[in-house]
């Protein structure tokens, strides 16, 4: 008999806890007949207020809100001013949006391997170094924090420029200071998988003026006549593109920030519960944190000794109804030969990328056995009970 019924919860961390206070902001924004961004029948700039609220929560000079995390991506990387001919390093497990930001600037994607934290590997890093190469993404991989103090080094060493991807680490730490707030800019997203949401949306975080100054103009095709930047634009007009946000998305966001902390607190709670209750389980080996504090915990991730025991490892969770309902990332990290937008293997349609196995070969023989178990903030007593006492079964089952 299986040890569960019914499924986890979903895993929509800000999705999820929706309530009266989201539904009010969006119809405040209704009744103004205001959705755009810049100006409406009754303006409310509530951009505007979600930016600077945003900024001071990431602890950076500036905050700008953006359409999406991709938007938000290219539009950090033009305003670090990679262009044809650059190379930009990114870690071989991401997002395809990551190599696909690189591209539409007309520079080259150079694949880094990760380590045991699934987020890169400074030594790998260090080594794809050319004199092409003019940023470093350090992607924040499933909540967790990049080896920021390492790559921050390679970056001053080398005189490149680091930018932060933290948009599966949204309001992560490193060291005390907030994900987003340390690399030279930082990009975040606010997608319906993310820890706030409004569906769609991005923000990009920076201390340099001038890269704030950039990236208005480019996310605005261009524009540096808006009334609202007349004090601000003193750069060079730059070319631009249709990047902005709406006013519906940010009356969202403003409410979901308020409930960040809360948020995570409670997948960090869950977190530990769990971790503490399969400890003892020999045969696994947990995720390196470095930071362990800074970790958003949306996921408990741990390896096995190889990708045949981690697949039969996650055949049985499946048979013991441990697996997330809807939202959630695979149980097992990744299956050979099976698409999946996250790994360097499958960005062909993007660019010529690398399909050599043997460019990342680390990568690939961690994330194929690597166990990913969703930490949804819905998760009950009862759900934390079942995960450890049927993570037990299946092992007992498999490593024995």
């Amino acid at each position: 008999m299986a040890i569960r019924k019914n499924p986890l919860p979903p895993m929509y961390p800000g999705g999820t806890a929706f309530g009266d206070e989201e539904l009010k902001a969006v119809t405040e924004v209704i009744k103004a007949q205001s959705p755009f961004r810049f100006y409406g029948p009754k303006f409310l700039d509530k951009t505007g207020e979600f930016e600077k609220n945003f900024a001071k929560y990431i602890g950076t000079s500036y905050a700008l809100a953006v359409s999406s995390g991709s938007a938000a991506l290219h539009v950090a990387l033009k305003a670090l001013g990679v262009n044809e001919g650059d190379e930009v390093i990114v870690p071989a497990y991401a997002w395809v949006s990551c190599p696909a930001a690189v591209v539409a600037c007309g520079a080259k994607p150079v694949i880094a391997e990760v380590d045991e934290s699934l987020t890169l590997d400074p030594e790998d890093v260090s080594s794809k170094v050319t004199d092409k190469t003019k940023v470093i993404m350090a992607v924040h991989m499933r909540g967790a924090p990049a080896n920021l103090d390492e790559l921050r080094k390679i970056a001053s060493e080398k005189n490149l420029l680091l930018l932060e991807d933290c948009a599966q680490a949204v309001g992560g730490s490193y060291r005390g200071r907030k994900l987003g707030s340390i690399g030279h800019i930082g990009t975040h997203s606010f997608q319906l998988n993310k820890n706030i949401t409004a569906g769609e949306g991005g923000a990009i975080t920076t201390n340099d003026n001038i890269l704030y100054q950039r990236s208005i103009m480019i996310h605005d095709a261009g524009a540096i006549w808006r009334p609202i930047y007349k004090d601000i634009l003193t750069e060079k007009p730059v070319p631009g593109y249709n990047y902005r946000i709406t006013e519906l998305q940010s009356a969202i966001l403003i409410e979901q920030l308020k409930k960040l902390d809360k948020i995570i607190a409670t997948m960090r709670k869950r977190w530990k519960e769990i971790k503490e209750g399969i400890s003892d389980i020999k045969g696994i080996e947990f995720r390196k944190e470095n930071d362990p504090d800074g970790d958003t915990c949306v996921c408990l991730v741990f390896f096995l000794e190889n990708a045949i025991k981690a697949q039969k490892f996650v055949s049985r969770l499946q048979e013991e109804k441990i697996y997330t309902s809807s939202g959630g990332y695979p149980w097992l990290i990744y299956t050979m030969g099976k698409p999946d937008g996250h790994v360097y293997l499958h960005w062909q349609h993007y660019y010529d990328s690398p399909k050599d196995e043997k460019v990342a070969p680390k990568t690939l023989n961690l994330i194929t056995r690597a166990i990913h178990l969703d930490i949804s903030p819905l998760l009950t007593d009862y759900d934390v009970d079942t995960i450890i006492k049927g993570l037990h079964k299946v092992a007992k089952d498999v490593l024995a």
